[in-house]
């Protein structure tokens, strides 16, 4: 049986065995799964760990190999590379999840967000450019309207590209093929968890995978086939959710790569103001450069073939002359590692808290929950004072909890399943750190420094608004 491989430094080798898996191997070479070689799986994060420039496209195919090794226990009989056909659309949808993400991913995003904010009335007269942006929206749009649609109706027929986008869409999940590329412990998770701290340099915990797998059983139950954990390997599971955990603080939400992607998407919400004027030439871009085709063409699937973090590279020495003087501006911050300042209200509540007697007696769930509070209050405070939240300023918040329990016995698809004793359960059940309910919150302020002494009155402001509220 014919196989080829490709080398890969967190599973060794990414193996395509039988037809069906090379026919999705040749996929690999599709303009749209190429353009993945261009974004960065991390985004800006290289900014602050030089070492991360790993590519959504290493990525997809990592997921594509976790996924494979999860299918063999879904279908243990299989031989070859024979696949079922839901198997085969499994394959393909861990191959092609990320498939729609466009450049710096989330951050373009939130750059069509900050967009809408500031043109409402563009929500209503131009609705297909926030879909646009969204993978979600833009992957099964690939997957069965391009050219990877052909590729996927030669693999598996006439219907096999939708099942395929049913799968990214987590349109069933109560499948087990579904759970397996996007569910709490997903081919997704399973390689990004290895992958990213590997290429950061970090060293936040670790994930035994081979142990895991080796250990991962499948299960039926009313609500359909699962996949759970030996008991054996329970401990490798919790230490799972823990290293995605603590990603989030170390990497994921890094104060300098959040800056930075904030920096941008004001930038980018800015140069698509200018082209909805008809102004494309302030930006210092051509009339015909990829943003504005986009722009004017959302719905192209050729004009999102076009954008990834290369093109923006490309184009800064082109921003850092724009007209614009708040494009040129930013352009030049980001060129320059110049990225703007912030302010932690988290650290600054925490710190008045360490102080406090009543803050003392509480737990450590109690603790966060009465900050996170706090930290909100400050944050609306703040942003209402009209002399203080000036142009530039952002309030960047975010909560990520170390798992979402469904505690549904005998088990199901979309939880973390484990036997005991004969049992299937939530890993929450039996985990106390799981359990714990622990979530890792940011609540910062970045804001523009070129206004002198704007950073102390907004400090000062802050300190006097958490004192008040613990």
């Amino acid at each position: 049986m014919a196989s080829k491989m490709i080398k890969d430094p967190i599973h060794g080798f990414i193996e395509f065995e039988g037809l069906a898996e090379l026919e999705l191997k040749d996929m690999l070479s599709d303009p749209f799964f190429q353009r993945l070689r261009r974004v960065k799986q991390l985004g800006f994060s290289d900014y602050v760990f030089p070492s991360a420039t790993h590519s959504r496209f290493a990525h997809s195919l990592g997921v594509y190999s976790v996924a494979r090794r999860m299918l063999s226990v879904v279908e243990p009989d299989a031989r070859n590379g024979n696949w079922s056909e839901k198997g085969q659309a499994c394959l393909a949808a861990a191959l092609l999840h990320d498939v729609g993400h466009g450049m710096f991913s989330h951050a373009f995003e939130k750059a069509m967000e900050f967009y809408f904010e500031r043109n409402p009335e563009q929500r209503t007269e131009s609705p297909g450019l926030l879909d646009a942006v969204h993978h979600e929206k833009v992957s099964p749009k690939i997957i069965t309207q391009s050219s990877i649609a052909a590729s996927l109706t030669k693999l598996g027929g006439e219907g096999f590209p939708q099942l395929v986008a049913d799968m990214v869409l987590k349109s069933q999940k109560g499948c087990v093929y579904t759970s397996i590329v996007s569910g709490q412990l997903d081919a997704d998770r399973l390689d990004y968890a290895k992958r990213d701290p590997y290429f950061a340099g970090v060293s936040s915990g670790s994930i035994d995978l081979d142990w895991l797998i080796r250990n991962l059983r499948k299960g039926n139950s009313e609500s359909g086939e699962f996949l759970y954990i030996d008991s054996k390997a329970y401990i490798s599971l919790e230490q799972f959710t823990v290293t995605l955990f603590q990603l989030y603080p170390t990497i994921y939400l890094h104060k300098r790569t959040r800056g930075l992607e904030y920096m941008f998407a004001l930038l980018m919400s800015r140069v698509f103001e200018l082209i909805a004027k008809g102004a494309v030439t302030d930006t210092g871009l051509g009339p015909d450069h990829p943003f504005a085709r986009f722009f004017k063409e959302p719905d192209n699937l050729e004009n999102a073939l076009l954008l990834d973090d290369t093109l923006f590279w490309g184009s800064l020495y082109q921003l850092k002359e724009a007209r614009d003087p708040s494009i040129s501006t930013i352009a030049r911050r980001i060129a320059e590692r110049r990225i703007y300042p912030m302010l932690d209200i988290w650290k600054m509540a925490d710190e008045v808290a360490a102080s406090k007697s009543s803050v003392q007696k509480l737990n450590a769930v109690e603790r966060v929950a009465l900050l996170h509070g706090v930290c909100q209050a400050v944050a609306a405070e703040v942003s209402d004072d009209q002399e203080i939240w000036i142009e530039g300023c952002y309030y960047d918040k975010y909560d990520r909890p170390i798992y979402k329990p469904l505690n549904i016995i005998n088990g199901t698809a979309q939880q973390m399943n484990v036997e005991v004793g004969g049992k299937i359960v939530d890993i929450a059940s039996i985990s106390p750190i799981v359990a714990s309910a622990a979530t890792f919150n940011i609540h910062r302020i970045y804001y523009d420094d070129a206004v002198q002494g704007h950073g102390e009155k907004l400090r000062a402001k802050l300190r006097d608004s958490v004192d008040r509220h613990l």
